[in-house]
């Protein structure tokens, strides 16, 4: 009797033996199975999980954790329009980089160029005195020219109805000419003075923006 009963404690503890290694050989699930590798986003402000990417987290930001910790982040795409926005912002940056070095090697070309500001206000002042001088010396050729037409243009008048006016028509034509030149080049001179005056203009305020005390930053 006594034995019969050692042997059914026996065969009952061999049961739960094999009943605990098949149980220990099946994989962890529940809570820390789905903790092991999650990847989740948010989708009309409800999240969405799942063990690999859903569908419905493409082309949005979602993470990857791993027993809960975030191991890999992937912002989300961006729209045609906000693509669009970010080209021009990094042009226009772009931009404001190249205009700062041409801004500066403008400043330190100016301030080779010019010892002072009274070096500054000479040279302008020789360089428009040329230019005033060439004006001059052109309108004292328009005068010539204007006095040459108006003695053919007598001639015609008293060659009127005799031999002789085609060749003193042709005479006025070319001096029609040589005037219009002289008065086109007189205007070319009078706008490079006009300019150059603006240059200089320019060059003195930033030349007094960049020489007054903490200005210039190098």
């Amino acid at each position: 009797m006594l034995m019969e009963c050692v042997m059914r404690v026996g065969d009952f503890l061999r049961g739960v033996v094999v009943v605990a290694a098949a149980v220990a050989s099946f994989p962890a699930t529940g809570q820390q199975g789905m903790a092991a590798r999650v990847f989740s986003c948010e989708v009309n402000g409800r999240p969405v999980f799942g063990d690999t990417l859903p569908k419905e987290c493409y082309g949005r930001a979602w993470v990857k954790k791993v027993n809960g910790v975030i191991v890999y982040r992937e912002e989300a795409q961006p729209t045609p329009d906000e693509s669009a926005r970010r080209r021009e912002l990094a042009r226009q940056q772009e931009e404001a980089r190249k205009e700062a070095i041409r801004q500066k090697r403008h400043e330190d070309a100016l301030l080779e160029r010019y010892a002072s500001l009274e070096a500054l206000d000479q040279r302008r002042d020789r360089e428009i005195a040329e230019l005033d001088k060439a004006i001059g010396e052109l309108r004292v050729d328009e005068e010539r020219l204007i006095a040459r037409r108006k003695g053919l243009d007598d001639e015609m008048k008293t060659l009127a109805g005799k031999s002789g006016t085609d060749d003193l028509r042709k005479a006025l034509n070319y001096a029609d000419e040589e005037l219009a030149q002289a008065r086109v080049a007189i205007e070319r001179k009078i706008n490079e003075r006009d300019s150059l005056r603006q240059r200089f203009d320019a060059d003195r305020r930033q030349y007094l923006d960049i020489t007054s005390p903490g200005s210039r930053k190098d």
